[in-house]
């Protein structure tokens, strides 16, 4: 780290200087200036996809070389109806190229006041066909950062492509920073290819062709910049090893296996329940390199197995239990692919096994250089999942330095005691907006210390089972910007009815370090799945659950935790005034009070209004008491078809095992047949 010392002026005055010459929103000549204001209670003429195709402003064609500006202001306002700055100004502009190449901005902002923006946010967005899409769009570039300038850029095709500009969601509502207007200056700016061919050419990059350049042009870019014949000769076999080894291409080749599940496509199957040994001293490697995968960590020297998840809930394969901290026994690293109910895996498949690619772990178990364990949370009933395992590469000579060692792996499941469904995003009838609205739950400010949300859900427990041992809460919602989280807490209290949770019905709490939030897919919005880990058990019933942030320095440092409301299947609180939901202000005292939106925030069509409150999340946990009922394989509560696949796909294996001898065969197909139909 560089330190600077400055003798002889005022710091402040220097920083604020420096502040102003980085953030200048002065418009140069010719810049295109947007007609949109940033209170939108009514219509957006810039609102792009939240309002329809029709509204985006059109910078128009650049080419290489060359920038174009906007100027604009942006920010959060109160909209009609509300009493705080609830909602937030997006401007959405187009802009063309001619040719394949990197699409730039620099994105300037400032308050009303002429203060630099603390946050800015911006997308660079591609269409499909060159023309407006608000369905399937791909976002070529999004980040949220700190001071100003915001710059960023991507690589993009011919075309027509997606600027938006916009500020974070507010943290206190009641003291906006991002409030309008603040004002903006945009400049976008292009430059094509070095190499002609990169873009034009419709070969494949990982094929030997006669002519120059590949059909992915950033990977051709960056073939061509170390080896220029690629393009002006032809693209010959250097240029395919190239390509594979910088553009995260994966070609499959196992052609010398070494021992069981040493190729992707002789992936070994084990069951829910087995434990096996792990041994890649002499194994192989026909994994996808380094480059291949969103994987942080390197793996060579690869071993394969697939597991077939039983039911709906959580599929887990880990070798934390044997390990020894002192002495990991090797340093792995898992990645995991989805394969859906077909978990055969010839050569082509195993060649596009990369779309499949579900996410990876290195260090899950707590210990540098060990082993590792996975949980899948949304595994479901009846799917194969494939599990790769290696030993760690630093990259500097893979596949050759991964590490090498042996482990043994239990597998696992956990069903889904409750669940709501996915989040959904509600809509702002002043606006049409759709949006994914949190209700702020945690240390909000010094009036607002305690600002909880009290959930309904029901724990109903499978057949002989009086209850469920819970171990695992995922709660869906985002930690917007400028807070301090520093542990995500839970209280479980039980309910009757809709009757208010006082402090006298609590029968479980905790917390955890605030937990680094996950996409489950599932979702309107990305990442917004948290895990709690628990370990409490439950008799059946009804219960409230609570979740909220925290930090040592409640009131002058705030937490929140926007808890994402609507999700269509969970429990709707309605009382003679229409739905509603249990939020406090401070704890325990006046405590839990009823609590609605501004009536302008709505379901989306088709779906029941009373559903309007119900935040999303799910909770994980095995039957106590008693096993479940015999040949509900899914734990569905019916023994029927979902069952009968499950069992015909574990054939040979433990998979499938109604009996209890450790195998699928016939006895299990004539226990399932013989109850076939019946409930639990």
């Amino acid at each position: 780290m560089t330190r600077v010392m400055i003798v002889g002026c005022s710091v402040s005055a220097f920083v604020a200087g420096l502040a102003a010459a980085q953030c200048d929103v002065t418009p140069p000549a010719g810049a295109f200036a947007s007609a949109d204001g940033c209170s939108h209670d009514v219509g957006d003429a810039n609102g792009g996809c939240n309002y329809g195709a029709e509204f985006f402003e059109d910078l128009g064609m650049v080419a290489s070389g060359a920038s174009v500006a906007a100027s604009g202001s942006m920010g959060t306002y109160i909209p009609t109806g509300a009493t705080t700055y609830t909602s937030r100004d997006l401007d959405w502009f187009t802009v063309s190229t001619a040719e394949a190449g990197t699409l730039s901005f620099d994105l300037k902002a400032v308050t009303s006041a002429g203060v630099a923006l603390a946050n800015t946010v911006a997308f660079i967005i591609d269409f499909p066909a060159d023309a407006i899409d608000c369905v399937t769009y791909d976002t070529l570039y999004g980040f949220q950062v700190g001071g100003c300038p915001h710059a960023g850029s991507s690589t993009v095709d011919a075309g027509m492509h997606g600027i938006i500009v916009t500020v974070p969601f507010e943290t206190d509502a009641a003291a906006p920073i991002y409030a309008c207007d603040a004002s903006y200056l945009l400049t976008v700016s292009f430059a094509g290819g070095a190499f002609g061919e990169c873009g034009a050419s419709a070969d494949s990059c990982i094929e030997v062709h006669a002519t120059g350049g590949c059909v992915d042009f950033a990977c051709c870019e960056t073939v061509c910049s170390f080896n220029p014949l690629c393009c002006f000769i032809e693209w010959d076999q250097s240029c395919v090893d190239q390509a594979v080894a910088d553009c995260g291409y994966f070609i499959y080749d196992c052609p010398a296996p070494v021992g069981a599940a040493d190729c992707m496509t002789s992936a070994s199957m084990v069951a829910v329940g087995d434990s096996f040994a792990f041994d890649n001293t002499a194994a192989t490697t026909d994994g996808p390199g380094p480059n291949a995968t969103l994987c942080g960590s390197a793996m060579g020297r690869d071993r394969w197995y697939v597991l077939q998840a039983p039911g709906n809930g959580a599929l887990t394969l880990s070798a934390c239990a044997g390990q020894d901290p002192a002495a990991p026994s090797i340093d792995s690293v898992i990645e995991v692919y989805a394969l859906g109910t077909d978990p055969v895996i010839d050569d082509a498949r195993a060649a596009g096994i990369l779309d499949s690619y579900i996410g990876c772990v290195d260090d899950s178990c707590g210990v540098v250089a060990g082993t590792e364990g996975v949980t899948i949370i949304d595994a479901v009933a009846g799917e194969y999942y494939l599990f790769r395992i290696g030993g760690y590469s630093a990259g500097t000579d893979w596949p050759n330095d991964s590490a090498v060692g042996t482990a043994t792996f239990d597998t696992g499941f956990e069903y889904v005691a409750y669940t709501t469904g996915p989040q959904k995003s509600i809509i702002n009838t002043t606006s049409g907006a759709a949006t994914n609205l949190g209700l702020s739950s945690g240390c909000l400010s010094a009036t607002l210390p305690n600002r909880w949300l009290a959930m309904p859900f029901t724990l109903t427990a499978p057949e002989g089972a009086t209850g469920w041992h819970l171990s695992e809460l995922v709660v869906k919602g985002f930690a917007p910007a400028g807070v301090v989280n520093e542990t995500m807490n839970w209280v479980i209290y039980s309910r009757s009815g809709t009757a208010v949770p006082t402090a006298a019905s609590q029968v479980a709490s905790g917390s955890v370090a605030f937990p680094v939030p996950y996409d489950d897919g599932g979702d309107s919005a990305a990442d917004a799945s948290h895990s709690i880990p628990v370990d409490v058990s439950l008799a059946a019933g009804d219960y409230y659950l609570t979740a909220y942030a925290s930090n040592a320095a409640c009131g002058t440092v705030f937490s929140n935790f926007a808890w994402f409301i609507y999700a269509p299947n969970g429990i709707s609180l309605i009382d003679a005034a229409g739905p509603f939901c249990w939020r406090s202000v401070t704890q325990p005292t006046p405590g839990f009070a009823r609590y609605t939106l501004p009536a302008n925030y709505v379901v989306q069509t088709g779906d029941d209004p009373n559903d309007l409150y119900n935040c999303a999340f799910n909770i994980f946990g095995t039957p106590e008491g008693a096993p479940p009922c015999t040949a509900d394989l899914n734990g569905d509560g019916t023994r029927d078809g979902a069952d009968l696949a499950l069992l015909l796909g574990g054939w040979g294996t433990a998979g499938g095992d109604v009996t209890g001898d450790g195998v699928t065969d016939g006895a299990d197909l004539a226990a399932l047949l013989g109850v076939f139909g019946t409930g639990c």
